[in-house]
């Protein structure tokens, strides 16, 4: 797996040192209400799925650094389905210190071109919650398009909650972060 390397992010392989950070991030209650995730997360679970993980050729799964070497978040692509070159990406910066840096936009940027250029991907897709308007913002930057509404589709907090699932085609792709290295 590659380091990817960025202008304010450092991309680099999920490591067994990442997983408490991942646990705490995907249980904490404000970032809980940026996700499409509605279990809760437990570190033996964690740890098992981890070990899967090394084998498992639809997801790639990436720590985000800073430059200086703080872990603030996590992302990748999952269901990676070689045959038809799609898979679909997330990101959850979980240290909200780096919230509203627009480092969001950035993240998903390099992540998406790398996917394009280096996987071969033809599409990326994701399904996003209809009331997190940051999200938007920046996948509309980078050309996703909303391809439909997905009424109802998950219970959060005892609420159902609608999703847009979102999908964006190499030929639509408007990098906003041309520099990276893959180390």
């Amino acid at each position: 797996m590659p380091r990817i390397l960025s202008d304010h992010i450092v991309l680099r392989p999920l490591e067994l040192r990442d997983l408490e950070n991942r646990v705490a991030w995907f249980n904490d209650p404000q970032v809980r209400q940026t996700l499409v995730v509605t279990e809760q997360f437990e570190m033996d679970k964690t740890r098992r799925w981890f070990e899967r993980l090394q084998s498992d050729s639809t997801r790639v799964e990436f720590a985000i650094d800073t430059p200086e070497g703080i872990t603030i978040g996590v992302t990748g692509l999952v269901g990676i389905e070689k045959d038809h070159a799609v898979a679909e990406c997330y990101c959850v910066i979980g240290n909200k210190e780096y919230w509203g840096k627009k480092l969001g936009t950035e993240i998903h940027s390099v992540l998406i071109q790398w996917a394009f250029e280096t996987l071969g991907l033809a599409k990326i897709r994701a399904d996003i919650r209809t009331n997190n308007p940051a999200i938007f913002r920046v996948v509309e930057k980078l050309g996703f398009k909303i391809e439909g509404t997905l009424r109802q589709e998950k219970v959060v907090s005892g609420q159902r909650i609608d999703l847009y699932r979102i999908g964006l085609l190499r030929t639509e792709f408007t990098p906003t972060h041309h520099r990276f290295e893959v180390q």
